[in-house]
């Protein structure tokens, strides 16, 4: 790979983790609603795919899902409700829904067992392909999520209300950067009244905000710095069309030389690079150590050289993981999130947590995040917390350890992550 290049792919993945008016609820009206497709997934399960205005232009607009089993034509009344938010690069549906023709999937793990599960596409993931002017990003901060995001829990809140389910608050999960915004709505709605918050408990998956190591906190405020450099110049979007790319090169032509790393890589080996050695390509003290998308194995177990398999994952589901990326992400989203995490102080993000009181699970990967997510935890008020790692090495083998792509996409993770969820949601029904 030229140093051009590599300069440019650190950029996109150095980026990956892992990302206020009010609209009093009920939530949108029926003519904000731009679009709502219903699609079957499995046996009785259904995909309820909406577009909702949450502004006044015409980019200011999100994607909510609901997967659900219906009864007689229609959703089935729930009282367990759990709303998802994904990270950087990938919407729901890539994220957590593994392709909307799979019926093997978190979401409908949960829903099987009676779950009303919801998700959003955050704004920047439905900016389309060939877009070149980004003004209209200038301002995409991460305070826009959380708005979008707050819009979207009431409007999950109004839908369920009119199926006949209770209108009672959501259980919120945020994986990677979406961890970032999920605190920091977490953080808005605990200076409000508590009928006028749509969250009562909290699962962070894989994520973080609070750094404690100082090697990794300097990295992290690097990135602060050469994210705002970018926006003083004018960049307010990122183009991920690289991983688009890798995913496709992967699929059709493996054995290929890759154009994008170049020799001696493959562009199968490219794939698995970017999937098994992230940490390769990042640099030294990212978020942790080893970090990595999905465990991979490697020639003589040399973690340095070019992964040849992976181990949890396979290799097309990971391959169409990469195929499914959205096209463009906001550099003042991202900003705003490396900024929070390298100031010791507190922002208008993070400066209550710790009056942040609902019950929290944190999940992490041995291979991702890991341990290092449960810092955060230290500045909440909160008095039920618990974790689960799932980790099959000891820290320093890290590389080889189940990895951040893993906890949704591994095909075991139902029974190492998916139904230890399921069990706490279920220890939690009604709080």
């Amino acid at each position: 790979m030229n140093t051009h290049t590599h300069n440019n792919f650190v950029t996109f993945v150095t980026a990956t983790l892992i990302g206020a008016v009010l609209l009093v609820r009920p939530a949108l009206a029926t003519d904000r609603i731009e679009q709502v497709v219903r699609q079957h997934l499995v046996d009785h399960i259904y995909e309820y795919s909406y577009v909702i205005s949450t502004g006044n232009d015409a980019h200011h607009r999100v994607g909510v899902h609901r997967v659900v089993q219906e009864e007689n034509g229609s959703p089935q009344p729930c009282d367990q409700a759990l709303f998802m938010v994904h990270g950087d690069i990938w919407d729901f549906n890539a994220a957590f829904l593994r392709g909307t023709s799979s019926p093997d999937s978190l979401p409908v793990f949960l829903a099987r067992r009676g779950v009303d599960v919801w998700g959003i596409d955050l704004g920047w993931t439905l900016v389309p392909d060939g877009t070149t002017d980004f003004t209209f990003m200038r301002h995409w901060g991460l305070q826009r999520d959380i708005d979008d995001l707050e819009q979207a829990l009431s409007f999950a809140r109004s839908v369920r209300t009119q199926t006949g389910s209770p209108d009672n608050r959501l259980v919120l999960l945020g994986w990677s950067r979406g961890g970032w915004t999920c605190l920091g709505l977490l953080n808005q709605e605990s200076q409000e009244r508590i009928e006028e918050r749509n969250v009562r408990a909290y699962i962070p998956v894989d994520t973080s905000l609070k750094i404690q190591d100082p090697a990794i906190r300097a990295t992290i405020c690097d990135f602060a710095d050469s994210t705002a450099a970018d926006l003083a110049a004018g960049i307010y979007a990122y183009n991920r069309d690289v991983f688009i790319q890798l995913g496709q090169l992967a699929i059709t032509d493996p054995n290929g030389i890759s154009p994008i790393f170049g020799p001696p890589y493959t562009n199968l080996g490219a794939s698995l690079t970017v999937g098994a050695a992230t940490y390769q390509i990042n640099p030294p003290n990212f978020f942790a150590e080893f970090y990595h998308f999905v465990g991979g194995t490697f020639p003589g177990g040399n973690i340095w050289g070019i992964p040849d398999g992976l181990v949890y994952t396979s290799i097309p589901e990971w391959n169409n993981f990469l195929v499914s990326a959205s096209h463009f992400e906001a550099v003042r989203m991202i900003y705003d999130t490396y900024t929070i995490s390298c100031g010791p102080g507190s922002s208008p993000f993070d400066n209550h947590l710790s009056d942040i009181t609902v019950p929290v699970l944190y999940v992490g990967a041995g291979g991702g995040f890991g341990t290092n997510g449960l810092y955060t935890l230290t500045f909440l008020g909160s008095q039920d917390m618990s974790s689960l790692i799932v980790s099959f090495y000891p820290p320093e083998q890290a590389a080889f350890d189940f990895g951040h792509v893993d906890l949704f996409h591994a095909q075991d993770a139902e029974n190492l992550v998916w139904s230890p969820i399921y069990q706490w949601l279920s220890l939690h029904e009604g709080e």
